[in-house]
């Protein structure tokens, strides 16, 4: 069985999906070999064998594949802050004379200056201008938010790296845009306080263009609660946003202006119709599926007022 480089990509990418059904698969020993030969866990995309032990301890790949690290947390980046830890959500962009762009988010608490990009006593703050930072705090700036690398496909070598969203918390997940940008999520709702001098629970979007920090705009009208991911409608401009808890919703933003979030618009969530209220989870904690797998569900977008 072969693949092509973008049907393993795609392949991959749908797989993604079904790692919980490839985990349980992989335990019921449905990949071959005894249950006593069975590694702990396994490659979960089919047709390319089990995962050969990485001597270097960092990532198992099939036979024929390779890494390459480009960034570690601590590296020193060209702007003089050291790489923060606790990378998440990120997304790659096409850049001028065949470079790529990645921005990332860093999933950091306000008080983690052991994971930040400052240092531990916060040594290379004075490199930044205020204006930059979201939230200063009492003293001691949030940790979390972006940061921006320029990787060279033709020489493996990374170019550049640096700050590019600074005073942010916990920066979880979110979406390329259309017109390249990054829309980086927080997935915390922290009030001013000890802590914190800002409110909590934005987005924020860091355009691939950027050269160094953005001015920490949060995008109030798309809503302050614990977001997730984003996902945009090309044709529409329309933002489909999920959020991370129990009992969280889906919602939709449809931005006045199509491109240009800041401009503000209308935040809505989902509803369904013929019920007042729905549980829509099917993993095995919570029992049997509330809702069918396969089941169409009338539903309608209801205006919030209140966004903030």
């Amino acid at each position: 069985m072969t693949f092509s480089r973008r049907q393993f990509v795609h392949s991959a990418a749908v797989t993604a999906g079904f790692v919980g059904l490839g985990r349980y698969l992989s335990a019921q020993g449905r990949v071959g070999g005894p249950p006593s030969e069975l590694q702990p866990y396994l490659n979960e995309v089919e047709g390319y064998g089990p995962l050969v032990p990485d001597p270097k301890q960092i990532m198992d790949l099939p036979k024929g594949f390779s890494y390459r690290v480009l960034s570690r947390a601590g590296d020193r980046m060209d702007d003089g802050h050291r790489v923060p830890a606790a990378p998440d959500g990120m997304a790659a962009f096409p850049g001028p004379n065949g470079r790529v762009i990645v921005i990332r988010n860093h999933e950091l608490e306000p008080t983690s200056p052991h994971q930040g990009p400052f240092g531990f006593e916060y040594e290379t703050l004075p490199l930044v201008d205020r204006q930059f930072i979201y939230d200063y705090g009492k003293g001691r700036p949030h940790q979390g938010g972006t940061t921006t690398f320029v990787y060279d496909p033709a020489t493996g070598k990374l170019e550049r790296q640096f700050l590019s969203l600074i005073g942010t918390q916990h920066n979880c997940a979110g979406g390329p845009t259309p017109w390249g940008s990054w829309i980086t999520c927080e997935e915390a709702v922290d009030m001013p306080g000890e802590t914190n001098e800002q409110r909590h629970g934005y987005n924020f979007e860091v355009p691939v263009s950027a050269t160094g920090p953005v001015m920490p705009v949060p995008l109030k009208a798309m809503g302050r609660f614990m977001h997730e991911a984003v996902a945009v409608d090309p044709r529409t401009s329309i933002v489909y946003q999920t959020e991370d808890r129990v009992d969280g919703l889906i919602y939709r933003f449809i931005p006045t202006t199509p491109r240009n979030l800041a401009a503000g618009g209308r935040l809505q969530v989902l509803a369904a119709r013929d019920t007042k209220t729905l549980d829509t989870r099917n993993y095995a904690e919570t029992g049997a599926p509330k809702v069918p797998v396969g089941r169409d569900i009338p539903v309608r977008w209801i205006d919030i007022d209140n966004v903030d």
